[in-house]
């Protein structure tokens, strides 16, 4: 009786431990399920901050590529403002003009062109740079000091770059510079400057991109003689054209072509001091004439393709396939109304777009006064028909002309080399002068720069 009181006695004040013992096992789950749910915060934070550090890396580097880009095609375009904008006064230089000048040798040096023959001395690195507005990207190209971009407003992100050219360490290489750009996604001078330490602030991205750019030349093989005529080459009785070459170091040759040669009454030549005039032509020239020949094979034969053949003679002077040329990013197109270009359209785009080539979609006709290009800024002109020079106007450069058989008429006369893809006949009276400084200033000038193929980097 006493052992069973004594039982119930026990089981009344060990219900009351029970529940203790259920609050502390509560307890205990809450706190590792706060743990937990800690944790998870903390994951998530942590993913949250590496986004945003991804995506601001990526918007940086995305504006350091985006800047080699622009370099790349400002350097191939005309004449700009301060704002790195189109200009029409010709006071204002080209973007390749105001950061790089070429030397004699065909280095490229750092600080503005002046005359090739003139060796400067070396120069800091100069900038220009741009910053995107959340519409459109407003840029300053400063001849002399760092850039100076107007900051956008808001609250929004706004990227930006800062590029700038270095010549690269070693021997030089003709042709050859090294453009960097550095991306920020803000417009900060602590985050976009390329000297000392760059730093960035809260928040903030930075990356650069580096490559070597090259200038692919306009001009690749000069010609050889003052007019070369790779077909029939027949003039009018006493027309009066004239060919001179007085270069010995270019072998004095007036005259190339892949026909017979005119008689001496219709095309007066003149050679190296010294040698006689027929000595400097060159005539029936085979590798010249077959140029355009289909070495035996129909058109119909599997593999031949016409325009391959017919290109091979522009191939042979400037390196390129004609509409590989015709689209390289430095080429200026003229289209003109009725498909003759005059004077004047030719004449505003060579001194709008120095150091680029000038392609002319149908006939040119010379027919106003005045030069077109000068001694030390020829121009490359290839014509997609004929030629004629009413007005006698003197062109400093290299004209080519692709027509089946350039007509000529007018007078005038050519500085540097004339050249005729089929033949050349008419009644004109131009003179052709070779000049080697002309050709080599074209060589060495005038083209398109482009990325060297391995050189891009994103890492110092």
């Amino acid at each position: 009786m006493n052992a069973r009181h004594q039982r119930k006695t026990n089981s009344r004040y060990l219900r009351p431990q029970c529940g203790v013992a259920s609050l502390a096992v509560v307890m205990v789950l809450f706190f590792i399920m706060s743990l937990v749910a800690a944790y998870t915060s903390r994951n998530l934070i942590f993913e949250q901050r590496t986004s945003g550090n991804q995506y601001r890396s990526t918007q940086a580097f995305e504006a350091a590529e985006a800047g080699i880009e622009w370099a790349l095609s400002m350097l191939n375009s005309g004449r700009i403002d301060a704002t790195c904008a189109a200009s029409t006064n010709v006071a204002n230089d080209s973007f390749r003009q105001r950061y790089l000048h070429i030397a004699g040798s065909g280095n490229v040096k750092l600080g503005p062109q002046i005359d090739p023959s003139v060796e400067t001395p070396p120069q800091l690195p100069r900038s220009a740079g741009c910053v995107f507005n959340g519409a459109t990207w407003g840029c300053n190209c400063p001849v002399n000091d760092e850039p100076a971009l107007t900051l956008p407003t808001g609250t929004g992100s706004f990227p930006a770059f800062r590029i700038r050219f270095v010549v690269p360490a070693g021997a030089p290489v003709p042709g050859l510079i090294r453009l960097e750009s550095n991306g920020c996604t803000r417009a900060d001078d602590n985050c976009l400057k390329f000297e000392g330490n760059p730093q960035t602030g809260a928040g903030d991205g930075r990356a650069t991109v580096s490559t070597l750019v090259a200038l692919k030349s306009g001009l690749v093989a000069p010609p050889i003689a003052a007019l070369t005529v790779r077909g029939d080459f027949t003039l009018a009785p006493t027309v009066g054209l004239k060919a001179v070459n007085a270069d010995n170091g270019a072998g004095g040759i007036s005259v190339l072509s892949g026909g017979a040669r005119p008689p001496s009454t219709n095309l007066q030549r003149f050679g190296a001091p010294g040698t006689p005039g027929e000595r400097s032509v060159i005539d029936g020239d085979l590798n010249l004439f077959n140029m355009r020949d289909t070495g035996g094979r129909l058109p119909s034969e599997s593999g031949f393709e016409a325009v391959w053949r017919d290109s091979r003679m522009f191939a042979s002077v400037f390196g390129a396939w004609p509409e590989t040329y015709r689209t390289q990013p430095a080429a200026v197109e003229l289209t003109c109304a009725g498909g003759n270009c005059t004077a004047t359209q030719v004449r505003a785009a060579t001194s709008l777009n120095p150091g680029r080539v000038i392609w002319v979609l149908g006939n040119l006709v010379l027919n106003s006064a005045g030069d077109i290009g000068s001694l030390s800024d020829p121009v490359v002109l290839v014509v997609a028909g004929n030629v004629s020079n009413p007005s006698n106007v003197d062109v400093f450069g290299v004209v080519y002309s692709t027509a089946e058989t350039w007509v000529t008429s007018g007078g005038g006369t050519v500085h540097g080399a004339a050249v005729a893809e089929g033949g050349l006949s008419g009644n004109g009276t131009s003179t052709f002068v070779y000049d080697a400084s002309v050709l080599e200033t074209l060589r060495l000038r005038t083209g398109s720069f482009v990325r060297v193929p391995g050189s891009w980097k994103d890492f110092e």
